[in-house]
């Protein structure tokens, strides 16, 4: 834990979006001493009294000004291809690849030696946004390999803002939790600072602690799991219109446990028992947000 004689200070790119507020929160609650920047300020009220600074991360004086004097950055700035409204591949790229570049260069130029770098599940070659996550790892990979730095690389499955029954759904298909994205990049920065990895990667998804048996066959075996877990939960997904996907995507998880000490806390499980106890309440679910989340 950081405590008042160890305080670091950290930049959070993309400090005003869906995961930068939340990251900077729970790293500022670990004691972290934050500087928040972004293209616009937060709108969140509760995050007013920490610095910003505007940052265009295709700008290097921009970048340059907003590193200097930190001693950690975490880079979740990033366009993605799921955006609304739509974002053009040249942006996206301009964004990701020539704003990933100019934040390498300034943790180079003021010897930023701690980074968490948010990559995502759709590393690949599979479309743009998947290939600006392939070049974005392999500069904080040269970072590490022509400075030492320590780097965390963090492979996000969707955590996009969605309505609350659309958050259930996604999360029986390959989505994760806001609060398991922030805890994990604050796991991941407290690493990088005490210099406990070298480059390291990892998933970070749900874990519903299902049997292979189910989760590969959810289609069929997956409401009765629903329901041993949570008594009623299968009625409740039919009640909403939340359909079984045929497999539902699992991940060993063991080695972040073992050197970021983290884990996810949020599933499938969590969802069905706090929409059974709305629906209990008479709670109009359709209306609602995924937890501490809102409207782009």
């Amino acid at each position: 834990m950081t405590t008042a004689s160890t305080r670091r200070r950290v930049l959070v790119t993309g400090a005003s979006g869906n995961a930068g507020s939340a990251v900077v929160r729970l790293a500022r609650e670990a004691g972290f001493d934050v500087r928040m920047a972004d293209v616009a300020p937060p709108a969140d009220h509760d995050l007013r009294d920490v610095e910003f600074v505007r940052c265009d991360t295709r700008t290097p004086a921009d970048v340059d000004r907003a590193v200097r004097g930190c001693d950690a950055v975490v880079h979740l700035a990033a366009w993605h291809c799921a955006h609304e409204p739509p974002v053009s591949d040249e942006t996206i790229f301009a964004v990701n690849v020539d704003g990933t570049f100019n934040v390498v260069q300034a943790c180079r130029d003021h010897g930023v030696s701690s980074v968490v770098f948010a990559s995502s599940m759709a590393y690949g070659w599979g479309g743009v946004y998947g290939v600006t996550k392939v070049i974005g790892e392999d500069l904080w990979r040269m970072h590490h390999e022509t400075t030492g730095a320590s780097v965390a690389l963090l492979r996000y499955h969707d955590f996009v803002p969605k309505p609350y029954l659309a958050w259930g759904a996604m999360l029986l298909r390959n989505g994760v939790d806001r609060r398991d994205v922030a805890s994990a990049t604050v796991a991941a920065l407290h690493g990088v600072v005490e210099h406990k990895v070298d480059v390291f990667r990892t998933i970070v998804h749900t874990a519903h602690g299902m049997p292979a048996a189910v989760a590969g066959d959810f289609a069929n075996r997956g409401r009765a799991w629903c329901d041993e877990q949570v008594p009623g939960s299968g009625a409740l997904l039919e009640r909403y219109g939340i359909a079984l996907p045929a497999q539902v995507e699992q991940h060993d998880l063991t080695e972040a446990g073992e050197v970021l000490g983290w884990r996810p806390a949020y599933g499938i499980v969590d969802f069905l028992t706090d929409l059974r106890q709305r629906d209990a309440r008479g709670e109009d679910v359709t209306t609602l947000w995924a937890p501490g989340q809102t409207p782009d």
